[in-house]
């Protein structure tokens, strides 16, 4: 350190101080040699005591300095740390919208699928409606094909009966035709 009352020369006309600190120019008092604008320079004990209190305030600007920067490196740290978590939940959150894209893929295949179906469920409804009408159609001639039927049976049975009366009916025939022929 210098001896007192005695500036080295590195500090001439520059601020001793450390970054950080509010004071700008040189410290009060001191000014390049030989020139003493206030005038005399203060006794030593006021400088001791000035440089003291530069001292105690440079520790302290360290200190503060020290707790600063461990704050910054945790909060770098807290930084990166986030960073990742952020990088984690991005990657999350593509794999669930990749999941959701998939769900929705599916479903709209099924969706096409069951409108495939809905068509074909529409022309099976007409299909089955032709049927429908064609099983009336149906059922009406068979009613017809029924009544046709049993008025055939009356008629084959009046014609069975006809039949059973036949040999009598040609034994009558046989003798009218003998009584024809004898009245001749």
């Amino acid at each position: 350190m210098a001896v007192r009352g005695h500036i080295p020369l590195s500090f001439e006309g520059r601020s001793v101080q450390a970054p950080g600190m509010m004071r700008h120019g040189p410290f009060p008092g001191l000014a390049p040699a030989g020139h003493c604008p206030m005038g005399p320079l203060p006794p030593a004990d006021r400088l001791d005591t000035k440089m003291a209190v530069q001292v105690a305030e440079i520790e302290q600007l360290a200190g503060e300095n020290h707790i600063l920067a461990s704050a910054q490196v945790a909060l770098r740290q807290d930084l990166a740390g986030a960073q990742q978590e952020a990088e984690r939940l991005r990657a999350h959150i593509r794999s669930i919208q990749a999941e959701g894209d998939i769900q929705i893929r599916v479903l709209l295949d099924k969706i096409a699928k069951m409108e495939v179906d809905v068509r074909a469920g529409e022309s099976v409804k007409k299909e089955l409606q032709q049927a429908h009408m064609e099983a009336r159609s149906l059922v009406t001639a068979r009613q017809e094909l029924t009544s046709q039927i049993q008025q055939s049976n009356k008629e084959l049975e009046k014609a069975h009966a006809d039949l059973k009366n036949l040999p009598d009916m040609l034994a009558e025939l046989d003798s009218l035709r003998q009584e024809h022929q004898r009245l001749r």
